[in-house]
């Protein structure tokens, strides 16, 4: 009788397939999203024992989110509802290709010369295509929007001096770098905000002829200046160029991201009635025009350009999961691209050093992000540590996060 009725659910289970473009996260940058099976590795389908419900049982089932630019990634989750990602393919220069069903399961393959594939299975043909697809639509993205991939040497790690082999990949604005290309996660990442710039060095470093630097004014650490090493001059031009144009695009998106923001919010004080006479400048009641608007917004037309509109700091307390598993109320503030933490409100109010600071550039792909069983935690995950907060209300997690994300934004870290 049991299995009859975990046959029907199957059967209806089956029949309900839903889209998985409908099952993405937009507001989150999420093209497709659904479940899929993988096929263990060679070397892990020779020590397992054949069981009796089949081969079905040695794939394993997970669930997929494909993001577009810029992550252009396909990344696994144990399930639905997991904040953090298994593991992480990327798309740029992959293909993707229909193969023989096995086992009742629709076959598709995702291959890199360097990664190598990935054997990915579907439940039905359609939902197999709809995944080439929209795979296929990143990939052609990934290339169009000049992303770019290649070892470069790096300085630094345990010995400040010494040069280490990477794998490189620039996407949007954030430069990151792996161990090895099939790595899902990376070792460390520059995020190109508008504060950083990168040019050729005219001598060499440390033994290293063809070198660039990458410069970050916002920071005041050791990570303000990196360096990297190519094998030719051609290549440190290519990177050079790749990276300053994605610093001044993303300058450009912030620019007109700020200024649709304005403008959305003047025609709607205008449409409440606040500003009727706002079409030609002119002030209403409240001394409100569109055109004061922008001035004080970007400090004239003259510098509308080059005027920068920071998002606004947010403090206030929160607690945080230490290291010796309990809660505790620590104050925090989140201004110019870090969220830092005193022990109290009147620690920081006496001007005394912050216990801690999280640079927000250092934050890994998908995080920050709500606790998916208390509402009222968040999760933030970098590359070396994941902090563990928590609201006294669904509603202050949420201001928390949306601020943390504006500041990201206008960084150019998101």
């Amino acid at each position: 009788m049991g299995s009859e009725i975990s046959r029907c659910v199957e059967d209806m289970t089956g029949s309900l397939e839903l889209d998985i473009c409908e099952q993405a996260n937009k507001d989150e940058g999420e093209v497709a999203a659904g479940f899929l099976y993988q096929r263990p590795s060679r070397s892990k389908l020779a020590t397992m024992k054949s069981t009796a419900t089949g081969s079905n049982s040695r794939m394993k089932r997970s669930w997929y989110v494909l993001r577009g630019w810029p992550d252009c990634t396909l990344t696994t989750y144990k399930d639905r509802f997991s904040p953090a990602p298994n593991g992480v393919i990327h798309l740029l220069k992959c293909d993707v290709k229909a193969k023989p069903a096995e086992d009742d399961k629709f076959h598709f393959q995702v291959h890199h010369s360097s990664h190598g594939s990935r054997h990915l299975f579907a439940e039905s043909n359609s939902e197999m295509n709809r995944w080439i697809a929209e795979i296929m639509n990143v990939i052609e993205e990934a290339s169009a929007m000049g992303g770019m991939e290649g070892n470069l040497k790096k300085r630094g790690g345990i010995r400040l001096h010494t040069w280490q082999s990477r794998w490189f990949m620039l996407m949007g604005t954030e430069l990151a770098w792996y161990e090895k290309p099939t790595d899902s996660f990376p070792r460390g990442h520059i995020v190109l905000g508008p504060q950083v710039t990168a040019a050729a060095c005219d001598k060499s470093i440390g033994g290293e002829k063809c070198v660039f630097e990458i410069i970050d004014a916002a920071r005041h650490d050791s990570k303000r200046r990196r360096e990297f090493a190519c094998e030719t001059t051609l290549d440190r031009k290519y990177w050079v160029e790749a990276i300053t144009k994605s610093i001044k695009s993303q300058q450009r998106l912030n620019r007109e991201r700020t200024l649709s923001s304005q403008l959305s919010r003047a025609a709607s004080m205008r449409e409440e009635g606040e500003g009727e006479g706002g079409e030609n400048g002119e002030e209403d009641e409240a001394g409100f025009s569109v055109s004061n608007f922008l001035k004080n917004t970007f400090g004239g037309n003259e510098d509308m350009d080059d005027g920068i509109h920071f998002p606004d700091a947010k403090e206030g307390p929160m607690q945080k999961h230490s290291s010796y598993l309990v809660w505790q109320t620590k104050y925090f503030q989140c201004v110019d691209g870090e969220l830092r933490y005193w022990k109290s409100q009147a620690s920081k109010e006496k001007g005394n050093k912050e216990s801690a600071k999280i640079y927000l550039g250092e934050i890994q792909q998908g995080s920050p992000s709500i606790n998916p069983i208390d509402h009222t935690g968040i999760y933030i995950a970098t590359d070396t540590k994941i902090y563990s907060l928590r609201c006294e209300s669904e509603q202050e997690a949420k201001e928390w996060l949306d601020n943390i994300a504006e500041w990201m934004r206008f960084a150019g870290m998101q």
